[in-house]
């Protein structure tokens, strides 16, 4: 009987370790999010954006906006330049120490009034040095998770951002990451 009792708490153990396991990696959609290349000209820049998303029209300075579904899950992405008189003067962490936290927060709490930032760090965007943010709230009425990479190319910025429903957001950050990732300056001659 107590070897059965063993046998029963081990079986238990395994049953509980495996549904953890399925939590943690939605097995219903295995891999990597297969990406189709994007280029912009105009701009020298490049993406990659998963083969199953539409593009919709650019609004106000994205290069693209793309939404569609990863891993059964509604997101999208945006690539955005705007810029930035006597940027490109300015070392990276010059512009980037101009725009705390907390200064992050008033601006974009006027479409998020409750935004929350998670993650307020410099990382890197096509070998760029790059401010990152990763944040949730409120935007029209829907409860959303992003992550935002920001690099200086001279005078201009780039943001690239990728976004889901918050309860979404755990599952598809390392796909955001990855086509955040494939994100690349075409030329060097702009300042770094």
């Amino acid at each position: 009987t107590g070897l059965q009792f063993l046998s029963i708490i081990a079986v238990s153990i395994l049953v509980l370790f495996v549904q953890a396991a399925a939590q943690a990696q939605d097995v219903r959609f295995p891999g990597s999010v297969q990406l189709k290349t994007y280029t912009s000209k105009k701009y020298a820049v490049t993406i990659g954006l998963p083969e199953s998303w539409v593009l919709d029209a650019p609004i106000r300075n994205e290069i693209w906006l793309a939404f569609g579904e990863i891993r059964g899950a509604w997101s999208g992405c945006f690539v955005r330049m705007s810029e930035v008189q006597y940027a490109g003067l300015s070392k990276p962490e010059e512009l980037f120490a101009s725009v705390d936290q907390k200064k992050f927060i008033e601006m974009n709490s006027v479409s998020m009034p409750d935004i929350k930032v998670h993650v307020y760090d410099i990382a890197y965007l096509s070998g760029r040095k790059a401010r990152r943010v990763v944040y949730s709230g409120t935007d029209s009425g829907v409860k959303t998770g992003a992550v935002s990479y920001q690099a200086l190319d001279g005078d201009r910025t780039f943001t690239v951002s990728c976004f889901s429903k918050a309860s979404q957001f755990s599952l598809l950050y390392n796909d955001f990451e990855q086509i955040i990732s494939s994100f690349r300056f075409l030329t060097n001659s702009r300042a770094r």
